[in-house]
């Protein structure tokens, strides 16, 4: 059997960050406010800072790429255009060579026919000759400016030369076209574009004006130039100021764009499709670049405006809040040596007026406590020395009870001795008179009992000074043995060491067990096990009633004529002076049982049956 209501509570308090921290905190942080405070703001400003800045090269990084992209399709955007129109131009020029005027018809058919393309075609085209090879002359045959008529081609421009030349020589297969060199002519450029007829023996040349305002750029601070595979402008008067790089114009070349930057400049290299030529398009990097000046400066302005602004912040706040705490600290310094009377006063209404008030009803109400505690002290003083001295006379009476019905409790016990030995020495039938003796000596026992059960009462106090491991089963069978138990039985279902005074234990069990016998019968049988955390005492005898559960253990109480009332109250001032709970286990359907609880804990070790248990002392009996 096991009793209930046995509980054990836990609790637990997790380590923070902040007790972590504490040891390598500087101990002017930990102790003042106001470099917390600092600290704080500090914190602040460097976070402010920190992600001002992320945000800062972020936004510079997004600047400069979105410069050089706007460059490099500045440079491609130059490039196509050029690329766009030398297409077109070698398109003409192969048409116009496309057809059989060149050997069926006379100077002045072709003349006109060349007249006619030219007008009809592109409006860069300068001018168109057709240039025979017949009776191995190279000559200008027919053109769309008479005087170049009759005249060798490289005589009127040599610049044309070259492909001339070429294209008279069968360098070049029909549909191709060569170029020349870029030439001055008039108030501009030109390049003479040459390919063989279709029908005839001869060449084709067109002249086309080089659309040099294709590569002026319309963006302020951007230089474009055309240039050469080796870096020569294709066009005079193009050189430009910025230096040219090799590595640029070799990636250039060979089909890559690429942007080259210089201390003060950036320069995107690109090729024209179909030729050798190279678009470099340049700018200066504080021109280019200029956006991300005016980023920074605005990242300085914020963080500069953000640090003053939490510094004044900070010191109107400082002024405000640590200036009346570092007050109000002095001031509860004050009262902590002894001055209630200090002013705690405060004209604020805020957080701070009321934590000021807040103290101040601190202040009264300590006050008045410290009064009260006085007089309590006072009071308390007063009943002390009234409980000695009724401890005193309590004490005298115990003393008195058993010297002076001691003496004449012996006296009697011993005449009765006599007379039940003359008695029995007697012939006469005297069994009335012997059941008279029992009863008197029946009577010694009882008050015998009352003696020994008061003294237990005053002498022994309500606390048990020490305790030593003790068997809970050799305390049982010894106070079993040391009582009447007639034709009673025990049984121990378990036994574990307990810390106890012996002595008053074994009294506790003795009484107990005469309850037992006393109230359930001779025959009872009385049971001690083990409960969670503690043990009990139960009988198969009817039990306790409901009504009586409450009073049981008051002193007085008692159902048996012969008993003394004082039995079970010794039993709860034992358990109670041990520090245990003592309780009745109403649900105990087979009679009373008496439940020690609080005991012994949950995880406290059982030295019972091994050899640590007889090495431990034991209260002396």
């Amino acid at each position: 059997m096991t009793g209930g209501g046995d509980e054990t509570a836990r609790s637990s308090q997790p380590d923070g960050l902040r007790e972590r921290l504490h040891p390598v905190l500087p101990a002017v942080y930990a102790r003042n406010y106001a470099a917390k405070f600092a600290v704080a703001l500090a914190v602040i400003a460097v976070v402010l800072a920190a992600v001002g800045f992320g945000s800062y090269l972020q936004i510079q990084k997004q600047v400069v790429s979105d410069a050089t992209t706007d460059l490099e399709t500045s440079a491609m955007h130059r490039a196509d255009s050029i690329e766009q129109w030398r297409t077109t131009t070698e398109t003409e020029t192969i048409a116009i060579a496309a057809t059989g005027v060149y050997d069926t018809g006379t100077a002045a058919e072709v003349r006109q026919y060349l007249t006619t393309a030219a007008t009809a075609e592109s409006s860069q085209i300068r001018s168109l000759h057709y240039v025979s090879t017949v009776d191995d002359s190279q000559l200008i045959v027919a053109s769309t400016e008479e005087s170049t008529e009759g005249r060798a081609p490289w005589a009127v421009e040599p610049a044309w030369k070259s492909p001339v030349l070429a294209t008279i020589n069968d360098t070049t297969g029909t549909e191709t076209v060569v170029q020349s060199a870029a030439y001055a002519d008039g108030g501009g450029h030109s390049m003479a574009f040459v390919t063989p007829v279709s029908d005839g023996d001869g060449a084709l040349v067109l002249v086309a004006r080089v659309p040099t305002e294709e590569v002026r750029d319309g963006r302020s601070g951007f230089e474009t130039r055309l240039l050469t595979g080796g870096g020569d402008p294709l066009v005079d008067g193009q050189g430009g100021s910025a230096p040219l790089s090799q590595d640029g114009l070799r990636a250039a070349t060979a089909g890559r764009t690429t942007t080259i930057e210089t201390e003060d400049r950036v320069t995107t290299y690109t090729p024209v499709n179909g030729t050798s030529w190279v678009v470099a398009t340049s700018a200066e990097r504080e021109s280019l670049y200029g956006p991300s000046r005016l980023v920074r400066w605005g990242f300085l302005a914020v963080i500069g405006t953000a640090v003053v602004s939490l510094g004044v912040a900070g010191y109107l706040f400082g002024r405000h809040t640590v200036r009346p705490i570092v007050q109000l600290r002095d001031r509860t310094q004050a009262m902590k040596e002894g001055d209630l009377g200090v002013d705690i006063s405060t004209t604020r209404q805020d957080e701070i007026g009321r934590l000021y008030d807040a103290f101040g009803n601190m202040r009264d109400t300590l006050r008045s406590q410290i009064r009260q505690a006085q007089a309590a002290r006072e009071e308390a003083e007063r009943s002390s020395r009234e409980l000695e001295r009724q401890n005193e006379r309590l004490d005298e009476f115990a003393s008195t009870l058993s010297h002076d019905l001691r003496n004449p409790l012996t006296v009697a016990r011993g005449h009765v001795e006599l007379l039940a030995t003359r008695l029995s020495d007697q012939e006469t039938d005297s069994a009335d008179l012997q059941s008279h003796i029992e009863k008197l000596e029946d009577a010694h026992d009882r008050i015998e009992s009352i003696i020994d059960d008061v003294l237990t009462l005053t002498r022994k106090g309500a606390s048990v000074e020490e305790t030593a491991p003790v068997p809970l089963e050799a305390v049982v069978t010894d106070a079993w043995d040391n009582i009447d138990n007639k034709s009673a039985s025990i049984e121990v279902t378990g036994s574990r060491t307990i810390d106890a005074d012996r002595t008053r234990l074994l009294r506790a069990f003795e009484n107990l067990f005469r309850n037992a016998t006393d109230h359930v019968g001779p025959e009872v049988t009385v049971t001690v096990g083990l409960t969670e955390h503690g043990f009990y005492v139960a009988d198969d005898g009817p039990g306790i009633p409901t009504d009586a559960v409450d009073s049981i253990f008051e002193y007085g109480h008692t159902t048996s004529e012969d008993g003394t009332g004082l039995g079970l109250s010794i039993v709860k001032t034992i358990a109670e002076a041990h520090g245990w709970r003592l309780y009745i286990d109403t649900t105990y359907p087979d009679g009373a049982m008496f439940v020690f609880a609080d005991v012994f804990s949950e995880d406290e070790p059982d030295w019972y049956g091994t050899e640590f248990e007889w090495g431990r002392p034991e209260a002396d009996d």
